[in-house]
């Protein structure tokens, strides 16, 4: 089956009909991010869908749906013309139209082919041709998307599949069942006819009571190394995913051993940070952090006031002094003379004289301005400032101050100085010991904070790389190593005994049958059921002994065509050996090896990608070998984990190889300095002989509107 060419009509981002022309080798189709590819991809994926017939509405062209105006009508279709024992076109298309409501609706899914027969052109159903001519278990091999979908042998059956697609197999297996049960029957239609003999019945029925005994056991016991075959399989793939992410087990280990500790210094941490700072305001003090500064401004202010009262009591003594002295020295001016009393005449007697203008112990006139009057008038100045005086003295016998306030505050002043003022500003340096502690630590919480996202970043990244494996596999995994080796080990001494039991009870079979065989019939019916048994007997062994060679050489072939490609695939470069090794439950795996014998447990993406598509390679080749007819490879970005080297390498040498190859992928792409866009590196592609075409969005488009996007496609070379 070799494809010649591929029509795709309004598919998606492929407007109207775009057709590409495939070479007999290597077809590239190369395009940016969003240009198509996966869509040349799928809509093959379309066409060889024969498990749906549902009309796919999201498969039509958003352009060509913007196009139709009420009652306009257009296709979908996806037609490829390849060769298969003559040139076979296989068509798959529906209807889609815009009804009077301005609704899109579809009809008429097709899908047919037609096959040239003697220059007629025959029509056929194009599931039927499609089957005859590629069926379902080939098209498994045939279209790749991605790297994650190379690895033919990711489930159970794949191996089996493969057996039974690409050997004889199946036609062994029928003959060992069929050569069973002629056995079975045949031995039973002779013991019956042995146990007619009267004379041999006790000695046939005692062996068939043995042989009925021994195979029972047998059965159990190959039943039970079947248990243990799987068992020992299953522990080993574990132990190989094990070995195969020990390094990437430590690595967790060491992470999470890490995100305990710092997890334990975070705890530690906050319990330090953990301050009630509303109980320690009253319980601890911590409202006399500030008292430090206000109490030497209270005892300023203190010592101000102390000063300010001592200035003022001075002056008051001062003042006092003096008026003492004026009276003093009033006394002194009558000479030493004895005055009158201040109070005589009193003051009424005094103010009647002045009012009257007589006095009033002589009886003589006394003018107002005359001596007397005048002597009256001083005399009553005299005792009024008598009494000033006396009130004045009074008041001299009271202190300047009469409260303490300003001497209790300097006594507290002063006992607040000293062992107190130390006291205080101890609790101030205590309490900002203790702020400066938590600010610290604080910081250090950031840090550990800062330390446990880098290390659960770090064991993210780690889960990543690990490729499906679990968190709980890689931390279990390193627990229970020993115990999983110790667990194989057992069942491993286990399958050795039992296959010793079953070697033991094999001999034990023989020998019965041997003394069955010892015995001479009596009738010639009998001895003729016997032969025919034996017959029987060594035909199903020499099938079930075919059955197993042709799959240890099957997957013989498979290995060593797989190496030839996985070698070329790798042209001077290190690849190892691969080897396929098949579990006790028939499923298979892809394994790599040094020449040493060591395995390869993480081979680059590069390497693991070479190694699929090599036993991709190898199983095509193996097809044309056993059936006689080939098939295309198609794969959508296969080569993503590749570097540039790597990739030009590549492609020059699936260029060289004899297989029809079409390759959806973004490489050999450069960015053009002066514009900036993406064009083909035509240097790389001139050194390769191959099909090319580029596909690209066609210009002027809108990235906010999907019916502006259109495919382009331009045959290169």
């Amino acid at each position: 089956m070799i494809l010649k060419n591929i029509l795709i009509k309004n598919f998606r981002s492929y407007y109207d009909e775009n057709r590409f022309e495939f070479s007999k080798g290597l077809t590239l189709i190369i395009g940016d991010n969003g240009d198509g590819k996966t869509t040349f991809f799928e809509a093959l994926e379309w066409l060889f869908d024969t498990a749906h017939d549902n009309i796919p509405t999201n498969n039509i062209s958003e352009k060509r749906k913007s196009e139709l105006l009420e009652g306009d009508e257009d296709e979908v279709k996806v037609s490829l013309v390849f060769d298969h024992n003559g040139e076979i076109e296989l068509e798959k298309s529906f209807k889609f139209f815009r009804n009077e409501n301005g609704d899109i609706r579809t009809r008429d899914l097709k899908f047919v082919g037609y096959q040239n027969i003697d220059s007629e052109r025959i029509v056929r159903k194009g599931k039927q041709l499609l089957d005859e001519c590629f069926d379902t278990a080939l098209r498994r091999y045939c279209l790749f998307k991605g790297e994650s979908d190379l690895n033919v042998f990711d489930n159970s059956e794949a191996l089996k599949t493969l057996v039974n697609t690409f050997s004889n197999i199946r036609q062994f297996e029928d003959y060992v069942k069929l050569t069973e049960q002629f056995d079975a029957d045949s031995e039973k239609i002779a013991l019956r006819e042995l146990s007619k003999d009267k004379k041999q019945e006790r000695a046939i029925k005692e062996l068939e009571s043995r042989k009925m005994q021994n195979s029972a056991q047998i059965q159990d016991v190959k039943q039970e190394i079947m248990k243990k075959e799987k068992a020992v399989s299953d522990y080993s793939v574990s132990l190989e995913k094990l070995e195969q992410n020990q390094e990437t087990c430590e690595q967790y280990q060491n992470i999470k051993k890490r995100i305990e500790m710092k997890m334990d210094d975070q705890r530690k941490l906050k319990a330090m940070t953990s301050i009630d700072y509303n109980t320690n305001l009253l319980d601890k003090y911590w409202i006399m952090r500030s008292y430090p500064e206000i109490l030497k401004e209270f005892q300023d202010k203190v010592s101000a006031l102390s000063k300010e009262k001592r200035r003022l009591d001075k002056a008051e003594t001062e003042r006092r002094a003096e008026e003492k002295g004026k009276r003093e020295l009033a006394n002194d001016l009558l000479n030493g003379k004895t005055p009158l009393p201040w109070y005589v005449p009193d003051e009424k007697t005094m103010q009647e004289i002045i009012n009257e203008e007589v006095c009033k112990v002589c009886g003589r006139p006394a003018p107002k301005g005359s001596e007397p009057y005048n002597f009256m008038v001083a005399k009553l100045n005299d005792y009024l400032r008598q009494i000033s005086a006396k009130q004045d003295e009074a008041e001299a016998e009271k202190p300047f101050f009469p409260n303490n306030y300003i001497d209790e505050l300097t006594k507290l002043s002063n006992q607040l100085s000293g062992y107190s003022q130390q006291e205080i500003e101890g609790k101030k340096a205590e309490i900002d010991d203790d702020l400066a502690f938590v600010l610290s630590r604080k910081r250090d919480l950031d840090k550990i904070n800062h330390d446990i996202q880098e290390a659960e970043d770090e064991k993210a990244r780690l889960l990543i790389q690990t490729q499906g494996i679990s968190e709980e596999m890689l931390d279990k995994g390193f627990k229970d190593f020993k115990g999983i080796t110790e667990l194989r080990s057992r069942e491993e001494g286990r399958l050795i005994e039992l296959k010793r039991d079953l070697i033991d009870l094999q001999k034990i079979k023989q020998q019965i049958e041997d003394e069955l065989n010892k015995i001479e019939p009596s009738n010639g019916t009998a001895s003729l059921y016997k032969k025919v048994s034996q017959a029987f007997r060594f035909i199903m062994s020499a099938f079930a002994k075919a059955k197993e060679r042709n799959v240890t050489e099957f997957l013989e072939l498979l290995e060593n065509k797989t190496n030839d490609y996985f070698a070329r695939l790798n042209e001077n470069d290190f690849r190892g050996q691969i080897r396929i090794i098949k579990s006790a439950d028939g499923s298979a795996r892809i394994n790599l090896y040094s020449s040493n014998g060591t395995q390869i447990f993480n081979p680059g993406g590069a390497q693991k990608t070479t190694m699929y598509m090599s036993v991709l390679f190898a199983i095509s080749n193996i097809t044309t070998l056993k059936r006689e007819q080939d098939y295309p490879l198609i794969f959508d970005a296969p080569t993503s984990s590749f570097g540039e080297l790597k990739e030009y390498v590549f492609y020059n040498i699936i260029d060289r190889i004899d297989k029809q190859c079409i390759i959806v992928t973004k490489d050999l792409l450069e960015v053009d300095q002066t514009t900036g866009e993406k064009r083909l590196n035509a240097e790389k592609l001139s050194r390769l002989e191959c099909t090319v075409y580029q596909i690209n969005k066609a210009s002027g488009y809108n990235p906010l509107d999907l019916s502006t996007i259109q495919t382009i496609v331009k045959p290169v070379k």
